[in-house]
């Protein structure tokens, strides 16, 4: 019996030799134990995360840019009307539709490619464009910029959870988390390059310096060099698994945090077993299934694609016929909005009070390393419990800071950093979240598309904050801006709540 098992196992590497990628970083990386193979993934899709994220940098450059442009380029151009940009630089329409299509179309490397040169060619090009018009402005460093964050964004982040599907929470957070870093690591560096003298704005939020202000188009050519650095070594490592994943072999975090010898032992070698022969042919299938593991407890960390269950998987039209992506669709609307005026304004509302640069570069920096660690932590939570657990306190929390944040006014900066911190927290969990939320709910074979999709809320979140800003800023001022904003995600919380079943009728877990 145990010459017949060690035959199908020979037959079985032979297959899978035979069936697998040809993709010879993939394959080098698949024989890494899964804890440093998962580590190689999860650098490629976080050093992408890392240049991409800079979209949260918008805040911290937008009295650079609007002060610029209003003393050089046009001088009918307001910080109200900069609103327009981020609306559409982090959630450009169908971008993760067409992140999901060019995935599946091309490799997950010519995808992430594609959206990194898309971005490292808008940051270049702006140097250019801000010297001329809004209009072109608006194209390179929204439209553009929106594009590749959006096919670069959703193909790392699946990319990665195809190492790792039994820990989409912990692996889209830890991912969500180099988006989340990026603005604490760049936004210094910003301020750094273009104010290194700590020059203060006026009461309105405007930069009239002229050192400075020449210092801005120079900015976007330095950008887009270090984007473009960090892009090329971590497209090399950006690949799907030469074979379909079915656990990562890792078993639990806290397993492998505090290894004992027998979790040890179960996942010794878990890494290296191959698809079950049974599962290839139909011989023997019944006897084989019966014998064919050599201990209990192991499990297969890869199988035959047709193997797969398909039960519950939907497509992106059998999504949009359910409640439940129109529950999720408003929630993440509620979420995004809230998240995106506190990302974009909170330089704008801070330079009303504290006349710091550094200080307030500081305290975004410092909110960003807590908003990347508590991505981590929302998808470690949401593996543990559910992702309407996680949702429901960060939506509860974040309707408290925003509706006491103008009181940081009469408390001082380093009160406004402990809001700004909070809020940073809550807003760790939107990214982290709402992609497991597409898995858990949608299924795994289509989460690019389906994902894709529901990210189309955000655009309309970010029109919704740009007229608001636009038009109705400088009537209502931030107090009420924060307290009408409060109730957003508690809406967004009411919303998760509603779900209860996934639309294939199982318990939402």
């Amino acid at each position: 019996m145990n010459t017949c098992r060690k035959i199908k196992k020979t037959a079985v590497m032979l297959l899978c030799c035979k069936k697998g990628s040809g993709d010879p970083v993939a394959n080098a990386i698949y024989k890494l134990e899964p804890f440093y193979r998962l580590c190689v993934i999860l650098f490629g899709a976080v050093f992408i995360h890392l240049t991409i994220g800079t979209y949260h940098t918008f805040g911290n450059m937008l009295p650079y840019m609007a002060s610029y442009m209003r003393n050089y380029t046009d001088p009918n151009i307001r910080i109200e009307h900069m609103m327009w940009i981020p609306t559409f630089q982090g959630c450009f329409p169908f971008a993760m539709v067409i992140g999901g299509i060019t995935s599946t179309k091309f490799t997950p490397r010519i995808s992430a490619f594609i959206g990194c040169f898309l971005v490292t060619s808008s940051v270049a090009l702006s140097a250019y464009a801000i010297q001329h018009s809004f209009t072109a402005f608006f194209v390179c460093y929204g439209l553009i910029f929106g594009l590749g964050t959006g096919i670069a964004y959703v193909t790392a982040v699946t990319t990665a959870i195809n190492w790792a599907p039994d820990k989409i929470g912990i692996v889209s957070g830890i991912v969500a988390a180099g988006f989340g870093l990026s603005s604490s690591i760049f936004a210094p560096i910003q301020t750094w390059l273009v104010n290194p003298d700590n020059l203060a704005a006026t009461k309105d939020g405007y930069f009239v310096q002229s050192e400075l202000l020449e210092r801005v188009p120079g900015l976007f050519t330095k950008l887009a060099i270090i984007y473009g650095s960090m892009q090329i070594i971590a497209l090399i490592v950006v690949c799907d698994p030469p074979y379909r994943i079915r656990h990562s072999g890792l078993g639990s975090l806290s397993e492998f945090l505090f290894p004992s010898s027998s979790s040890s032992r179960q996942y010794s070698s878990v890494q290296y077993r191959p698809v079950r022969l049974e599962e290839q042919m139909k011989s023997s299938s019944n006897e084989s299934l019966t014998n064919g593991s050599d201990s209990e407890g192991e499990y297969d960390p890869v199988f035959n694609e047709n193997a797969e269950d398909m039960t519950h998987q939907l497509t992106s039209s059998e999504m949009l016929k359910s409640t439940t992506f129109y529950c999720l669709f408003l929630s993440l609307f509620c979420c995004s909005f809230y998240a995106n005026m506190y990302y974009n304004l909170y330089k704008t509302f801070a330079e009303s009070f504290i006349e710091d640069d550094f200080f307030i570069a500081m305290a975004f920096s410092i909110g960003s390393i807590v908003n990347a660690i508590a991505r981590i932590g929302w998808g470690y939570l949401t593996d543990r419990s559910s992702f309407q657990i996680s949702l429901s306190i960060a939506t509860c929390m974040a309707s408290v800071f925003l509706l006491t944040m103008p009181l940081t006014i009469e408390l001082g900066k380093y009160a406004y950093l402990i809001w700004l911190c909070g809020t940073f927290i809550c807003m760790g969990a939107t990214h982290a979240l709402f992609i497991t939320a597409t898995v858990k709910c949608f299924g795994t074979k289509n989460k690019a598309n389906n994902y894709g999709y529901l990210i189309l809320s955000t655009t309309m979140s970010g029109i919704f904050l740009a007229g608001v800003s636009q038009f109705y800023l400088n009537m209502i001022g931030y107090t009420y801006l924060f307290m009408i904003t409060s109730i957003f995600p508690f809406v967004a919380f009411v919303s998760i709540s509603c779900i209860q079943w996934t639309p294939q009728g199982k318990r939402v877990v």
